[in-house]
């Protein structure tokens, strides 16, 4: 079958193109090949000759499209048109021009198609707040939009134009309406901000003290990957009549707002609301301008709701597929941590060559290839991005870049032992593989590593140690509440000068400079603050170190060591294994990534 799909390179899009493209042909609108090529790049080889790029533009009069193009996707049989911006502040133009515009144009291609051939089917993804249905479609209902905001009116009017255009024609149009579409049901994956990260980054910013409306209201939520797999499944499907499909669980089935909240308060760790607000206050309120101060438009109040949704139709296609588009509760913690990490770090992208996945409880960057996993843990004030460059010089190595509980993208183990909760979190992982791997640790998590080998001798192959913590760090952070307070206000400047000053850095380059500026970054984040304090006070006890380096066996064990580092020391119970110093600091790694990477591959067991 030959599909035609707009929003291929969008947030749904780039995740129904694996799903279409193992069955059928798909011809992807876009306005640039290099987009839709980075995304069809990361699919398996035997779907990327199913996949053609369209050149031209949703918001222009026929889509943009020249002559031969247009007779090209005349052989379209399902058209399925999931374009259009995540963008609740566009003006009334701006609207216009992203989803109606666009609808009369499809509307025009799918008339061209029908009249020459016959067109199978038609997919719109809409909204859950659509007000149109099987029941009303026909009715003249548009003027009830009036009043609403640009986004959701011309969304909606968009949504009519089609079903009134198509239905004469008898052309079965399958309307798909996604609530606040989320992150992957498994590894929490959100590349898409908007929608939930409002909300998150008004609890993490602690502008939420008051829940929006109380508990009779919910915010209806629906995974990236479940959208993709239902229209998918709706494009498999032959001889469906004209339906309105409802993506969202029950509102019993839900958690209410207050409960939401509470949970995002919880993995953010920062203060859980206190009462609530009445939700029309709280719109005008955000509306007079205080919305615009704050960074929460009042439009986003508007996928709160109290009413139920008609779900059967979903739940037809559930039993008959076999598959279940419900969120998960347990992955919530991890698009939340996804959503705060990318919040962070709005703009910066320094994975190319690597795919997030999740590991048992823990986010890792990988590299897709063959042989021994080489899993690297950061250490504090870090995360898994501070170890590519290292990864990047390690091309042939199957490196693994892991983000620590409650560090980058990964959420908080919430364990009451701060210390044995990394050391559970990646053993964990390690047992769930059930094959050797080679640990690399830096800093804090060359400690964590020593002490998961020492938990698991026989799964590690190899524990590489990079300036790891092997006795007490001092004092001045043993209350963690000051350390956090402290963490709240560091400037980039003085936190460059106090690492050169205490020879973390021997000195300035780009490597520093964006080592700061990624610390700063992570520090706007109260879960990562919070974190930060937490382990650091933790490594001022002698009890969270717990290694007993004459019982390991030497032969697996290296050591890198930078001796220019004034807070740390190898103690003498070390000094038998095998170590090599060189006239660094304490983050050589970050600073001679390179250097370090050579090193690595001269003692690389594999």
């Amino acid at each position: 079958m030959n599909i035609f799909l707009t929003g291929g390179t969008g947030f749904i899009g780039r995740h129904l193109l694996s799903e279409l493209a193992s069955q059928h042909q798909v011809y992807v609108l876009v306005r640039q090949k290099s987009r839709l090529h980075a995304i069809v790049n990361q699919l398996p080889t035997e779907q990327q000759s199913n996949i053609l790029p369209v050149i031209g533009d949703l918001t222009k009069f026929r889509l943009g499209l020249d002559d031969t193009e247009y007779k090209q996707i005349l052989a379209t049989d399902l058209i399925i048109h999931a374009g259009g911006p995540m963008n609740i502040g566009l003006s009334l133009s701006e609207a216009e021009q992203s989803f109606l515009y666009p609808a009369k144009s499809l509307v025009q291609l799918a008339k061209d198609i029908h009249y020459a051939k016959g067109l199978n089917h038609f997919i719109h993804v809409a909204g859950f707040m659509s007000p149109y249905h099987e029941q009303n479609a026909m009715s003249d209902m548009d003027h009830l939009l009036d009043n609403e905001p640009p986004y959701e009116k011309m969304k909606f009017l968009a949504d009519s134009y089609i079903r009134k255009s198509l239905h004469p024609m008898n052309i079965p149009l399958s309307t798909v309406n996604p609530s606040v579409v989320v992150g992957n049901s498994f590894s929490g994956q959100t590349e898409q901000l908007g929608g939930l990260s409002i909300l998150i980054d008004a609890v993490r910013r602690n502008l939420m003290p008051l829940v929006p409306g109380g508990d009779d209201y919910w915010l209806p939520m629906v995974h990236v990957d479940h959208v993709a797999s239902f229209i998918a499944k709706l494009a498999h499907t032959e001889g469906l009549s004209s339906n309105t499909y409802y993506l969202l669980d029950t509102k019993q089935g839900s958690p209410s707002i207050r409960a939401l909240i509470q949970l995002i308060a919880k993995e953010l760790q920062t203060a859980k609301p206190l009462g609530r607000v009445s939700l029309p206050l709280l719109k005008t309120i955000l509306g007079i301008g205080v919305g615009k101060l704050l960074g929460i438009p009042k439009e986003s109040m508007n996928f709160l709701v109290k009413s139920e949704f008609p779900v059967n139709t979903k739940l037809e296609i559930e039993q008959t597929s076999e598959m279940k588009f419900s969120i998960v509760p347990s992955t919530l913690p991890f698009i939340v941590s996804d959503l705060d990490y990318r919040l962070n770090h709005l703009g910066v992208n320094r994975q190319e060559g690597f795919f997030q996945r999740r590991r048992t409880d823990l986010i890792s960057l990988e590299k897709d290839m063959h042989g021994i996993p080489v899993i690297f843990l950061h250490g504090t004030f870090s995360g898994a991005d501070a170890l590519l460059a290292i990864a990047g010089s390690l091309s042939d190595v199957n490196t693994w870049l892991i983000d620590l509980p409650g560090f980058g993208r990964t959420p908080y183990h919430h364990e009451p032992s701060v210390i044995e909760g990394y050391v559970e979190s990646v053993t964990a992982m390690i047992i769930e593989l059930n094959r050797p791997v080679i640990l690399v640790g830096h800093s804090f998590g060359g400690l964590i590593a020593a002490r998961v080998m020492q938990r698991q001798p026989s799964l590690i192959h190899q524990l590489i140690m990079l300036q790891p913590v092997l006795h007490p760090v001092k004092s001045k952070y043993r209350i963690q509440g000051v350390t956090k307070l402290i963490l709240k206000y560091v400037k980039p400047a003085k936190l460059k000068r106090e690492l050169l000053q205490s020879k973390n850095f021997i000195a300035s380059s780009k490597f520093l400079e964006d080592y700061v500026h990624d610390v700063v970054r992570d520090l706007k984040s109260p879960r990562i603050r919070t974190t930060n304090a937490a382990v650091m006070s933790s490594l001022t006890q002698s009890k969270s170190i717990q290694l007993d380096p004459q019982r390991w066996d030497e032969t697996k064990v290296n050591i890198l060591w930078g001796h220019m580092d004034k807070a740390h020391h190898i103690p003498k119970s070390y000094e038998h294994l095998d170590i090599t110093r060189i006239p660094y600091g304490h983050q050589f790694p970050i600073e001679r990534p390179e250097q370090t990477a050579q090193w690595i591959r001269q003692v690389l067991k594999v």
